[in-house]
């Protein structure tokens, strides 16, 4: 990288997560390059804080973890950022929420809001409950990967993408298998919430979309105003359109972000 290109990321840094969080940003940067030059494997989910100005709180992330790649993707990029013109949501539920930083990003774009946070791996859990406890009762959070209905689940690591920790999938137990986690379905999330709709849907599950749109079990879509949702493949994609065929809405792409605006069924 040159040093115009050094300069325009730190600028940009700068102008996203602010002075402080990008002085931090730089030096875990660094801090964990150097120690795995060094050798020390260690140092491997160690957590340590990180700061951005769209969130009034330090986020916590793992030394070593696609955690950073997140980070820069929701409080760098600003991925959902074309989501702030979204009146009043009063409900948002982030379907694979990882670590939570989406869950964060839209705590503090949209103070009026409750959130869902489901995430299905128990490391990326543990960190996504030490990043949303600071927001008390605004969020619910849930450790559970999204299905198309109640079922015993297993976690698959290391096997899908690059195999690191923003690439867990799940899949239905096999007889004789002890299920990791459990699978909802959407409606009946929302039907816990005591909401009568989703204002955002956010769905990023690893492949699993096409499982989750697929066949006639999604009739909740009827209640979600607006979904955010990243397809990984054309089978993905084929799955997800079929299921909105009954629907019209706004449609726009977002880098890997496909948004549907304003849903509402066809009459």
């Amino acid at each position: 990288m040159s040093l115009k290109d050094k300069f325009a990321r730190i600028r940009e840094l700068y102008h996203c997560i602010g002075p402080w969080g990008t002085i931090l940003y730089i030096v875990e940067l660094r801090s964990l390059s150097l120690l795995s030059r060094l050798g020390f494997s260690a140092v491997k989910g160690r957590q340590f804080a990180l700061r951005s100005s769209s969130s009034r709180s330090p986020v916590y992330a793992r030394y070593a973890s696609s955690d950073l790649d997140v980070f820069e993707q929701i409080f760098v990029k600003q991925a959902y950022h074309g989501l702030l013109d979204v009146s009043q949501p009063r409900l948002i539920v982030d379907c694979g929420a990882n670590v939570g930083y989406s869950s964060v990003y839209f705590l503090n774009k949209f103070p009026g809001a409750h959130v869902v946070a489901i995430e299905p791996d128990p490391d990326n859990y543990s960190i996504c409950h030490k990043n949303l406890t600071v927001y008390g009762e605004r969020v619910t959070l849930l450790h559970a990967g999204i299905w198309t209905h109640d079922a015993p689940l297993i976690v698959c690591r290391g096997q899908y993408r690059d195999g690191r920790e923003w690439a867990v999938q799940v899949r239905e137990c096999q007889k004789g298998e002890t299920p990791e986690v459990y699978g909802r379905d959407i409606g009946s999330v929302l039907r816990e919430t005591g909401f009568q709709a989703v204002d955002i849907l956010k769905i990023d599950i690893e492949g699993a979309e096409r499982t989750v749109f697929s066949g006639s079990r999604h009739t909740w879509l009827d209640q979600v105003r607006n979904i955010v949702i990243e397809l990984h493949d054309n089978m993905c994609e084929a799955v997800f359109f079929k299921a909105l065929s009954g629907y019209e809405y706004d449609l726009a792409r977002s880098g890997e972000l496909t948004v549907c605006r304003n849903i509402s069924r066809i009459v």
